[in-house]
């Protein structure tokens, strides 16, 4: 635009003001690109000759202003202080930035013109936007990427792969929860924000899964122009520039073998399984719902209070507590699971997940050292794997001020509510020493997320502690089901009530105890009792993982 203003013949002085030299156009044209600046759009309108503003409405101006901003994207406008004047008109570079592209410089030349011994703007569409010459529009283009990437397991054993209109799945059924599918929006809304995001209606996107969670690393991301399209339709020049993001490959940390063998595992039955590598924090499997469902977790949750207790350091595991076949909160009676008889040592009454010992323990310990225990093992926070998981919550230190309320929560229930893969952190934790390697499951490309450094949660000391806990579940307690011959296994049992239904069944493990290898937790909702449908679940799971699955 600068170079061909610059083949007129004949430069105005740069001196002067509007109405006192005729031969000095910039002041008008300074004033009109400073209110536009502004967004003084009156202002603007009222700088246009005299004949102008008889045959073009306020209104019709102001819309060719604001068209082309939302085109554009424009979020700010500002005109550089040099102008050059030539034989009629002004030339100024303006910049603009706009909401895809950033900050895009253009120059702009203003037809001026004399009326009543003043300069005013000769106004044509195309001054709405910097760039653009008489006759143009603006217009911009969708640069949408080609294909989608594949979700792989290490060693490249595909998982998804070919494009979104024909996606395929080639290892079947057993991972379909957690690698998800693709759909076109299902709602108006969808379909809106899909489209605000640059991409063209009814493209099909991730739902559920890998494919919605990477859906921007799958897809890529769409690139953008912006253009300056001629009266006949074509395209006369690219005003702006943003790259798009070719869509790349994910690689999961899944194991194939495992996964076969957690979902076999876990059969028909509604629940979810999750395996974890406690060395690097890893998702070797997540079979069903292991990261997609929050239950009450029910005694698995002591392996928390546990942990608040002797951090506490009022309480350790020779501690001592009265036997009971129920207590007393807040005039409720609050029974052990089948109402038996137990208490014993701290350690004793873990192994056998005695509600009498562990209600009144979390009431002592306190709803707020409760809540922070639970929020270092990863309750109430944001989960770390890039997957659409649940979030596993307790209630606020502040609903927990009453003895039943604090000894409900105690033993996982009481608004506490938990997934698979956070149980499964938990016992990752406590088989770590302490040392909690968050979970992920993608390798490649690595985000912030999944690189995330171990971080302490409890001490050495409390977790060696609840690790004997949790090895006395398996050699005596209520989890002897998941017992293996010629390895020691640290697990914890649990059996939430969630109404008139049948109770959730529950078990977390590490094996071996001692140096983990891996970390199984199970859930099967309405499953009944932990130890019997849970526990020999994992049992399954651990066997398939230290024979290579």
């Amino acid at each position: 635009m600068a170079a061909a203003a610059g083949t007129a013949a004949g430069l105005w002085p740069r001196s002067g003001h509007a109405g006192a030299d005729p031969a000095a156009p910039q002041p008008v044209a300074r004033a009109f690109l400073r209110r536009w600046q502004a967004l003084d759009y009156a202002g603007m309108y009222a700088l246009l000759t005299p004949a102008q503003r008889a045959s073009l409405s306020f209104a019709a101006f102001r819309r060719s202003y604001r068209r082309d901003a939302a085109i554009a994207g424009v979020m700010a406008v500002r005109p550089s202080s040099r102008l050059e004047a030539f034989r009629g008109r002004v030339v100024a570079t303006v910049a603009a930035r706009l909401r895809r592209f950033g900050w895009v410089e253009q120059s702009i030349s203003l037809p001026v013109a004399l009326a009543h011994g003043r300069f005013h703007v000769v106004w044509t569409a195309a001054l709405a936007f910097p760039g653009l010459v008489p006759g143009e529009r603006l217009a911009v283009r969708t640069l949408v990427p080609r294909g989608r990437g594949m979700i792989r397991a290490p060693g490249g054993v595909i998982l998804a792969q070919g494009p979104a209109e024909q996606r395929s799945y080639p290892q079947g059924s057993a991972f379909a929860v957690v690698t998800g599918y693709l759909r076109a929006p299902a709602t108006r809304a969808a379909r809106a924000r899909r489209v605000a995001a640059g991409w063209p209606a009814g493209r099909t996107y991730g739902q559920g899964g890998l494919e919605r969670s990477l859906d921007q690393v799958l897809a890529g991301r769409p690139g953008f122009e912006l253009l300056a399209i001629a009266p006949s339709g074509r395209v006369d020049r690219v005003l702006a520039t943003r790259p798009g993001v070719a869509p790349h490959n994910v690689t999961t940390t899944l194991r194939p073998a495992l996964q076969l063998a957690a979902t076999a595992a876990l059969g028909n039955r509604y629940g979810g399984v999750v395996v974890l590598n406690p060395a690097t924090g890893a998702v070797l499997a997540d079979a069903g719902l292991g990261m997609d469902v929050a239950q009450p977790p029910g005694s698995t949750f002591k392996m928390v209070t546990a942990s608040a207790a002797l951090a506490g350091g009022r309480f350790s595991l020779s501690s001592t507590f009265p036997y009971a076949h129920y207590v007393v909160l807040n005039g409720w009676h609050l029974h052990n699971f089948h109402s038996e008889y137990c208490g014993g040592t701290l350690i004793e009454a873990f192994a056998v997940s005695c509600n009498t010992v562990f209600a009144p323990l979390a009431d002592a310990i306190g709803g707020r050292a409760l809540v922070a225990t639970a929020t270092r093992y990863g309750f109430n926070q944001r989960p770390t794997v890039r997957y659409p998981a649940a979030e596993s919550t307790t209630p606020p230190p502040s609903a927990l001020t009453s003895d039943l309320m604090a000894g409900e929560a105690g033993i996982g229930q009481g608004g506490v509510e938990a997934t698979a893969l956070q149980m499964a952190a938990t016992a990752e934790t406590i088989g770590n020493l302490g040392l909690q390697r968050p979970p992920h499951i993608v390798l490649r490309p690595a985000a912030a997320s999944d690189t995330q450094s171990p971080r302490r949660v409890v001490p050495v000391s409390v977790a060696a502690g609840v690790r004997s806990m949790m090895e006395a579940v398996v050699e005596y307690g209520t989890g002897t089901a998941a017992a293996l011959p010629g390895v020691q296994v640290a697990g914890k049992t649990g059996t939430s009530d969630v109404g008139s239904g049948p109770s959730d069944a529950w078990f977390a493990a590490f094996v071996p105890a001692i140096r983990p290898r891996y970390v199984v937790a199970v859930l099967v909702v309405g499953g009944g009792v932990g130890g019997v449908t849970a526990a020999p679940i994992a049992r399954l799971v651990m066997e398939a993982a230290l024979n290579g699955g």
